[in-house]
């Protein structure tokens, strides 16, 4: 059940900066699980590509990072710090199932509460779960961008097209 929040979109302001915004209501945590799905989608397209390429281990250790970023994440948004990075499996089953512990998440956690959490060198930090949410999904697509740049490095531009809009338009249910 998705709750309304509160968001405050930046927009520039001249004598203020970017920092000033304006509050718009707008169906969070909704957005949050399309963004999630979107997520998913991406990195099995990407999956597939490499589990179809030669020379893939390097490429294969950037899509590896990242699912175990969003692990991390994820133990900390259910109130567990790792000292660690955990390795997370770069599989079909193993992307479902950690999208299926976001999607759990983002269903039980109403309101953008504060997340206290330890980084793995034990200091202390605590942001908004939408603030968490939005890094995870924004380092799957910095690191997919890398993953473009690794093929193309490589002479090979067969690779697939994972943006945001296409998945919007074309995928993602209306």
């Amino acid at each position: 059940m998705a709750v309304k929040g509160m968001v405050r979109r930046p927009h520039y302001d001249p004598d203020k900066g970017l920092a000033a915004g304006i509050l718009l209501e707008m169906d969070a945590p909704d957005e949050l699980a399309i963004s999630f799905q979107y997520d998913l989608w991406a990195n099995l397209q990407w999956l597939a590509c490499l589990q179809s390429k030669a020379e893939n281990a390097v490429d294969l250790a950037v899509l590896g990072h990242s699912l175990s970023a969003q692990k991390v994440w994820v133990l900390r948004c259910n109130g567990h710090s790792l000292d660690h990075m955990p390795q997370v499996e770069v599989s079909e089953s193993a992307m479902r199932a950690l999208n299926a512990e976001w999607m759990e998440v983002i269903e039980r956690i109403q309101d953008n509460p504060t997340i206290h959490y330890r980084r793995s060198t034990g200091e202390a930090l605590s942001s908004t779960f939408r603030d968490i949410a939005l890094h995870v999904i924004n380092h799957s697509t910095y690191h997919r961008g890398e993953l473009r740049g690794l093929r193309r490095s490589k002479q090979d531009s067969d690779f697939p097209e994972t943006d945001r809009i296409g998945y919007t338009l074309h995928v993602a249910p209306k």
